[in-house]
């Protein structure tokens, strides 16, 4: 067995602008479901899914008011189940390199989870309609990780192995976020 350690320190990523999205969304969330009361449930499937579907347009259509022509729209998606919180512009670092793109790629994004503005979230775990919305990124680069080193030594024994790791990274930027 080989215990490993990392010497370099990592420093987290903070975005002021996101973090008061995020705190702004938790409290509309509370204040939401203090409010809003729950449909009632009709044993036929025909008018239940019709109830639903219109309980999703109706929540869009206030999304679109709200949202400031797409303006402060922020998305969550997930990327190999890791969330990422994006408006439009933004850089996104992620920590491994895709395979099968080239800079300058244009990526569909379509495993959205919450879309949202500042005053209204819509929010569906097992993922928003792609029909809904647009998300599109752009591969801007594909690097690689400063190099640090990694020690790994066995139980009980001096001898240590130090390896020098340098990790992919891939650089998308997000070009296109709006409702339909």
């Amino acid at each position: 067995m080989f215990r490993t350690s990392i010497t370099r320190t990592l420093k987290p990523f903070t975005n002021p602008v996101l973090s008061n999205l995020i705190r702004c969304q938790s409290t509309l969330n509370s204040t939401i479901a203090s409010n809003t009361t729950q449909p009632t449930l009709i044993n036929q499937n025909s008018n239940n899914n019709q109830s639903i579907s219109q309980n999703i347009t109706n929540s869009i259509t206030t999304l679109k008011l709200s949202s400031n022509g797409s303006r402060d729209l922020y998305a969550i998606f997930r990327l190999y189940n890791m969330p990422y919180l994006v408006t439009k512009g933004d850089k996104i670092y992620l920590p491994f390199k895709l395979k099968n793109v080239k800079i300058g790629d244009i990526l569909k994004l379509n495993d959205v989870i919450t879309l949202g503005s500042t005053s209204y979230t819509f929010n569906d775990k097992k993922g928003i309609d792609p029909s809904l919305f647009e998300l599109q990124a752009s591969v801007v680069e594909i690097t690689r990780e400063p190099l640090y080193h990694v020690i790994r030594k066995k139980q009980r024994c001096r001898r240590t192995k130090t390896f020098n790791v340098e990790p992919f990274q891939t650089v998308l930027m997000i070009n296109e976020l709006k409702l339909k």
